[in-house]
């Protein structure tokens, strides 16, 4: 099944040659060193260890290289006075091999060869460069680093504008970032935010390579000011549809309102025949909350109340609801061309399972997205081609971008079989109507910080490195991360969202520690395919129950099989079953 769009570069296989230590009965370790062969700058400093994340012969992956770190491109002269320290200081990672694993076998050279197989090393001489970011979309640590990691192996400065007090201002915190400009920010954003940017860019008093932010709805402000910057996004006209739920639908074609009252949509019912079941979602709004499934026009009140309009403002639509399988459509574009896209299932929600027959449980909460999607190959280069095109008629040509939508009329639908529930067949496809793509949303950044994880190990390419190298501009290594496995995805992979369950109506205390720790501890024979997990919450944190709008992850794993896709989806609900906390 094809779900990547990358230029496979025509040079030698790894650009690398490999110095290897040998393994005996004795039970020593194998090593290999990885030495390029090209000269010129690794266009990340860790992009060995990234790339080969769950090799089934690479225990431990180790770089050795700095930021921009050039190579002669010279072989290294192997004798018998040549030592370690000689061969270590030409190499650019280290690997040690499973016990198991035989130096220089066939398996071991056809994975390095697939999964290294790209222009990681980029000619000529580097050039570091600055990106600002609006919004430092990380309220703490916990919530992910991904993009800070990303950029600071890159060597592109980062230069944070955001609220003063945030715990990227403490001067312990430079290693994330080179400057920190207290800026005023509040979401939904004021009207004179964009006045806020420029006045801190220029307090900043040093150029910038791009202007970047994960914040959907900054980026109609960004748009506005960029020019006067001498930089380039796209229109501003554009990204406010994209960034608007609303905009968007009635962009794409959809019967959509809005409304700011529950009596402004009271009021559209009376003079509408609104198509029930209904959506009810915020035009500004994020991780699916506030998001409700309306069946009846009972429920309306209900589901108007659970928007948290500090958070997203008090616009929402009000649009029918698509009862296809839903897909999330992640786009890498570089002048208006797909450098990479893939596709993944996001299983039934709550709302999804239990329709009208289950009084509050009508939300959207995540529980399971598995990559790669199971569609056909039609539908799947259908919704590439679908949700690109309508990036490209809004003017949105460059960067990473996550869109959600469904497929309508599509030819599989969800059923349980043993329990278990995934995409099947449908039985009633002749003679009715062809599948169609029906777009959600578009947000003009990658997914969740946590999210790209599951991306990194089955793929190989990092978002949020791709976002921070595409803001500055830099399209040569924009084409080389954007480089899949050659050989396609590793495994198939399920990210498992633990979301927070508890009888108390709007808030509990969590009275567990690590869910991940305990969950491997006891059933190790999971923990095997288990490639990330984290737990989002601590002993003795408040949340919110669900109902109030907001929603909260407890933890997530992402759970792999290298046999199939049955197999992970048995795998993904014995750990759901496995989870165990407590609330007080």
């Amino acid at each position: 099944m094809r779900l990547s769009y990358a230029p496979q570069p025509e040079m030698d296989p790894a650009n690398a040659s490999q110095v290897s230590s040998g393994t005996s009965a004795s039970g020593k370790r194998a090593v290999k060193l990885i030495v390029p062969l090209h000269s010129g700058y690794i266009i990340r400093s860790n992009i060995i260890p990234l790339r080969l994340h769950d090799s089934q012969h690479i225990e431990s992956a180790i770089s050795f290289a700095q930021p921009l770190q050039t190579y002669n491109g010279q072989p290294v002269s192997l004798s018998s006075s040549t030592d370690l320290p000689t061969l270590i200081s030409a190499a650019t990672a280290g690997l040690i091999l499973y016990p198991d694993s035989t130096p220089g076998s066939d398996a071991i050279e056809s994975d390095l060869d697939n999964r290294l197989s790209f222009p990681w090393i980029q000619p000529g001489t580097p050039q570091r460069k600055t990106l600002a970011l609006v919004d430092a979309n990380s309220a703490h640590p916990q919530d992910g680093l991904g993009f800070y990691r990303a950029a600071r192996e890159l060597g592109i400065n980062v230069v944070v504008l955001e609220n003063a007090g945030h715990w990227l201002e403490d001067p312990a915190q430079t290693h994330w970032r080179e400057a920190f400009i207290p800026t005023r920010l509040t979401n939904p954003p004021e009207p004179d935010v964009g006045s806020h940017i420029l006045a801190s860019l220029r307090a900043y008093g040093k150029p910038v390579d791009g202007i970047v932010t994960f914040a959907d709805s900054f980026w109609y402000y960004i748009a506005q000011i960029a020019p006067v910057l001498g930089l380039q996004t796209a229109p501003p006209d554009s990204l406010r549809i994209a960034t608007n739920k609303f905009l968007t639908s009635k962009y794409v074609g959809h019967q959509a309102y809005s409304a700011s009252s529950l009596d402004e949509a009271l009021s559209i019912a009376e003079k509408v025949d609104l198509p029930y079941p209904l959506i009810i979602k915020p035009c500004d709004g994020w991780s699916s909350e506030g998001v409700s499934r309306v069946d009846t026009p009972d429920a309306l009140p209900a589901a108007i109340k659970s928007i948290d309009t500090l958070r997203h403002g008090t616009e929402f639509v009000i649009e029918r609801y698509c009862s296809g399988p839903e897909v999330d459509v992640n786009l890498v574009l570089l002048d208006g061309e797909i450098l990479f896209a893939e596709v993944c299932d996001d299983l039934p929600k709550s709302a999804d399972i239990n329709g009208p027959t289950v009084g509050s449980l009508t939300n959207f909460h995540e529980l399971n997205s598995v990559y790669p999607s199971a569609l056909p190959e039609e539908e799947l280069d259908f919704l590439i081609t679908s949700f690109a095109g309508t990036l490209s008629s809004l003017g949105i040509r460059n960067g990473v971008m996550h869109l959600e939508g469904r497929v309508e009329n599509s030819t599989m639908d969800y059923r349980e079989t043993n329990g278990i529930i995934d995409l099947q067949q449908r039985n009633d496809v002749s003679g009715s109507r062809q599948p169609s793509t029906w777009l959600i949303e578009i947000n003009p950044r990658p997914l969740g910080m946590t999210g790209s994880h599951i991306i990194e190990s089955t793929y190989g390419i990092d978002y949020w490195a791709l976002a921070a190298i595409l803001g500055v501009n830099d399209k040569p290594r924009a084409r080389a991360l954007a480089v899949p496995y050659k050989s396609g995805p590793q495994y198939t992979a399920i990210m498992v969202f633990i979301p927070a369950d508890f009888s108390t109506e709007r808030e509990g205390i969590f009275d567990s520690d690590d869910i991940c720790a305990d969950l491997i501890a006891r059933r190790p024979d999971l923990g095997r395919n288990i490639s990330r997990c984290a737990t989002l919450v601590k002993r003795g944190e408040k949340v919110r129950h669900p109902s109030t709008g907001k929603h909260t992850f407890l933890a997530y794993f992402n759970v792999f099989s290298r046999v199939g896709r049955a197999e992970a989806l048995r795998l993904a609900r014995e750990v759901r079953e496995e989870v165990r906390y407590s609330f007080v």
